[in-house]
This record gives C-alpha cells, structure tokens and sequence, in this order.
C-alpha cells in the first residue's frame, strides 16, 4: 500500500502510547526519597510551570530551571541520571508501537504530548 501524499496521524503519547502517570509517580518517589519533599514539591512546580508554557511535560528541562536555582548542589547529577536512566520503553502501553506500524502504510505518523492544562498547544515530532 502506497502511503497517501497528504495523511498524517497526530499521536498523542502522554498516557495513551506510554503510561505518563506510572512516570511522574515514580519520579515523585525517587525525588522524595533522594532530596526530601521540599526539593520534589519544587521541581514539581517548575514541571507543571514549564507544562503550561511548553503544552508538554519536559522533565529534563524542568530540571535544567531547578539546577539554576540550586548550582552548588552535587546532589542534581543523580537527578539527571535517573530521568537519563529511566526505562521509558517499559512505559509503553502493550501494542503501543503496533498502533504506530498499523498506520504507516497509509500516512506519516506524528508522536507528540499534549497537556492537559493547555488545550491548544502541543509539541509534534516524526
């Protein structure tokens, strides 16, 4: 089959190809576990902060604002090695990348996250 010139399948992935919820609890438990709730409740302001801005959730970015606020703590390279670490892939919904092979052959298809705080904005990638 042919893909047809024009068709483009928008996915979106935040809990609908990879569990984002299962995510964001572990993350809150690795935070409060290695720097305390104070740090957690921070960096998870600055997410839902960057989520409103961006339509999307982007956790290392968050992340590079906390560091700002915090640069003579070591502690922030294990925070970014978690995140570089996780195993998203385990994430994925089953038949998750099935979704995606059944489209091509009648378009492109798009992943991207959308927020539920902003309804108009999103971020699309090939």
């Amino acid at each position: 089959m042919t893909p047809l010139a024009d068709a483009v399948f928008l996915l979106d992935v935040d809990n609908t190809l990879i569990d984002n919820d299962h995510i964001e609890a572990d993350l809150k438990r690795h935070l409060e576990r290695e720097f305390g709730p104070e740090c957690r409740d921070r960096y998870w302001t600055i997410l839902e902060n960057l989520r409103v801005e961006r339509g999307y959730a982007d956790y290392l970015g968050a992340l590079q604002r906390y560091r700002l606020e915090n640069l003579n703590d070591p502690r922030i390279l294990g925070m970014s090695s978690f995140l570089v670490d996780y195993p998203f892939a385990e994430r994925l919904y089953p038949a998750a990348l099935d979704v995606i092979a059944h489209l091509r052959p009648w378009g492109t298809t798009r992943r991207g996250t959308t927020s539920c705080s902003t309804t108009s904005s999103a971020s699309w990638r090939r």
